[in-house]
């Protein structure tokens, strides 16, 4: 498993999540007239780090931006507590067996509307380390 398909391995196993928002979670933008709540991810940025006696990076740290998203501004919080229990201080195999060794931190929470009426959503941002 990639880092992507490992991340949404952990958030769709984690039970309080799942019974919030079932399978609805998308990479980058929720469909069109989606079902409320859900929750859409992507990578932001993709520091790596450099260790001297290799050729390239062995060590990355991406960030990834997890919007949570629902009817109301209490419905997306509660998404985002579930998230944040799924990964803040995760350490280990995410996703499970085949999946990737890591690392994860919140970075930044921040809540935000949307142009669409009935849209609000929680934005966290996390940081995840691991060696390639």
């Amino acid at each position: 498993m990639n880092l992507d398909e490992s991340l949404v391995a952990r958030l769709k196993a984690h039970v309080g999540l799942t019974a919030l928002v079932g399978a609805r979670v998308y990479p980058q933008m929720l469909p069109q007239s989606p079902t409320l709540p859900a929750v859409t991810y992507e990578r932001v940025i993709a520091p790596t780090e450099h260790i001297m006696a290799e050729s390239r990076s062995s060590i990355e740290a991406p960030n990834y931006r997890l919007q949570c998203w629902g009817s109301t501004i209490t419905s997306a919080v509660a998404v985002a507590e579930q998230v944040d229990q799924a990964l803040d201080a995760f350490s280990g195999m995410l996703g499970g067996v085949g999946g990737v060794n890591c690392w994860i931190t919140k970075v930044n929470s921040l809540d935000l509307g949307d142009d669409q009426p009935g849209r609000q959503r929680r934005i966290n941002d996390y940081e995840i380390w691991f060696a390639r």
